[in-house]
């Protein structure tokens, strides 16, 4: 299934284009605008190091809606279906699309953190902290996925769980400490990204990646954020399926 799940995204090169393009684009775009104006007197590279777990994380979220597609398009051609009379768990296309995110995860943020090097982004911690910078957004993912899904099993279309949520992640990217920092946003902004789980997520990524202040805070947040995602929306997700 897992497999299978991930040649069906072929299908949708908007949502891959999303996913992985958009972000490493946004990344050579905003490092080129505001690297001077964010971290003055540092650099190109210092912003690179700063700025690139967002757009990591961007990927990420992107990523999600090419599970939502793949099941969209695999409940309207009568797959899941079909896959109920055979003798397999009833679970099983549910939890090969989140392995599939998964994969597709590490994959794009892999794809933006080589771009990133190229352009100056540097690790400069041990290796159990660099895994931790990959894992943590795998780990988000797998509660963020199940929201994409029961929206997914609600849908008309796969186009329709783009237009959805596409919006919501990057109003939830934008309002974050991603491309600045917590005192450069407008006050009425502060609170609203001091708890949104993309700011908690970067904020862990660039500890564990420059040993930036601890890492723990920010991470045990999104775990939360993770778990408050899976109660919340996983029923939902399962009642929908099977509906």
């Amino acid at each position: 299934m897992t497999g299978r799940t991930l040649r069906v995204t072929l299908r949708f090169p908007i949502v891959l284009f999303m996913a992985v393009a958009l972000p490493v684009i946004l990344l050579l775009l905003m490092t080129a605008s505001f690297a001077t104006i964010v971290l003055p007197g540092q650099g190109y590279r210092a912003y690179v190091n700063f700025a690139l777990p967002l757009f990591a994380v961007m990927g990420v979220l992107y990523s999600t809606l090419a599970t939502g597609a793949a099941s969209v398009s695999d409940l309207q051609s009568g797959f899941d279906a079909r896959i109920r009379t055979m003798p397999v768990a009833a679970a099983a296309p549910l939890v090969g699309r989140i392995a599939a995110e998964a994969v597709r995860n590490l994959l794009t943020m892999l794809v933006v953190v080589a771009v990133g090097t190229i352009i100056g982004f540097r690790f400069t911690t041990d290796p159990v902290s660099i895994a931790g910078f990959f894992l943590l957004p795998l780990v988000f993912s797998a509660g963020l996925v199940w929201l994409v899904l029961s929206v997914a099993v609600r849908a008309r279309s796969a186009e329709s769980v783009s237009a959805s949520l596409s919006g919501a992640f990057l109003v939830l990217s934008f309002l974050s400490t991603g491309m600045v920092t917590l005192e450069d946003l407008p006050g009425w902004a502060q609170p609203i990204a001091a708890v949104n789980p993309v700011s908690l997520m970067v904020e862990a990524m660039r500890a564990l990646a420059h040993g930036d202040g601890s890492p723990g805070g920010p991470a045990l947040g999104t775990l939360a954020w993770a778990v408050g995602l899976t109660v919340v929306f996983a029923p939902l997700a399962i009642r929908g399926y099977r509906r």
